[in-house]
């Protein structure tokens, strides 16, 4: 029996490897060797943000709070890469510069209710960072939620990998890295009244919210993959179709798994959908409420982080499908085409 509890986690993984001809394994290591070279450049270039220690509130994230309105973000952030339904019935703005300096917000009436980032960009009056683990974090903010009562639910909070705090009326997740000593990995503010107003643990399964959650994921895949010196991924639509399929194909007919019913395993699907490939590689998560909670359970999942991190893929394609329950099925496929 499938468990619906607002942190329930599942998740796999798979990578194929296929020999690669001598020609094309020199281009690659060209290519890489270039690819480098911009990401130093870039951060030569950059113009570093200068983060501030913030007035009215616990934390900020770039410099950027809870309650300030549209124009003082986008003066400091400029126009949205990209604008996606989240599951509070408002819209995540992602803001970044070519994944750098990585930030998501969501309005209310031009007013900040919801923030996000996986990146060094936190300031905190009590002088937490991201580099601090869950344990500092506690002893400065205390005892996290242990649940956040619905008007037709609980929502129980027993998972490891965050913490769930409220002050400022404001919701603050901190997401750690298990893998890094549990060192802060990203933070998520929402405030409390834009919290209040959602009285279900999953949001329901349009085109346009399942579409949304695809190209967050994507988006957090890239935002990673930068702060460790890899190239950034190209979204593919084609494989993002095969991805969605084998979602699909999980929701109809009632598993989990890598290998369908029909005994068929990610590479066999990427055959036969046509794709030539020398690498490619299958993350799956299934139950979380958003794509940010999925992200940073793959990432706590340590086959699933060698798959968001492989050096050696150029592409990704994402595809959710939501089932009569709400949860929601995510199949990340990564690529490398001959």
């Amino acid at each position: 029996m499938k468990k619906v509890f607002y942190l329930f986690l599942l998740l796999l993984f798979v990578t194929l490897i296929k020999p690669v001809p001598d020609s094309d394994l020199s281009r690659q290591i060209q290519q890489r060797v270039l690819t480098v070279q911009q990401g130093l450049l870039h951060e030569q270039t950059a113009e570093k943000v200068e983060l501030k220690t913030p007035n009215d509130q616990e934390f900020a994230i770039n410099n950027i709070q809870i309650n300030q309105t549209k124009s003082e973000v986008e003066k400091k952030l400029g126009k949205p890469k990209r604008i996606t339904a989240n599951e509070y019935n408002e819209k995540w703005h992602v803001y970044h510069n070519d994944y750098h300096e990585f930030v998501m917000v969501s309005y209310d009436n031009d007013k900040v209710t919801g923030l996000y980032t996986n990146q060094d960009l936190i300031t905190s009056q009590k002088g937490i960072t991201s580099k601090m683990n869950k344990e500092k974090v506690r002893s400065i903010l205390g005892e996290p939620e242990k649940e956040i009562q619905k008007e037709k639910v609980k929502l129980i909070q027993n998972d490891e990998d965050y913490d769930v705090f409220k002050f400022d009326n404001i919701y603050t997740t901190v997401f750690y890295d298990k893998h890094e000593n549990n060192q802060i990995k990203g933070i998520m503010q929402i405030a409390s009244s834009t919290e209040d107003k959602r009285t279900n643990q999953y949001h329901a399964g349009s085109d346009d919210y399942k579409n949304a959650l695809e190209l967050q994921n994507f988006d957090l895949v890239n935002a990673e993959r930068v702060q460790f010196g890899l190239p950034t991924l190209s979204y593919n639509e084609n494989v993002s179709q095969t991805a969605r399929k084998h979602s699909q194909d999980m929701v109809d007919n009632d598993y989990f798994d890598h290998t369908n019913k029909q005994g068929l395993s990610p590479f066999d699907r990427l055959d036969n959908d046509g794709f030539d490939y020398i690498t490619a590689g299958e993350n799956l998560a299934y139950g979380q409420i958003s794509s940010i909670y999925a992200h940073h359970g793959l990432m706590n999942s340590l086959g699933h982080r060698k798959n968001i991190l492989n050096k050696d893929y150029k592409e990704l394609g994402v595809g959710v499908d939501i089932g009569e329950d709400l949860q929601p099925y995510w199949t990340e496929n990564y690529i490398t085409q001959q």
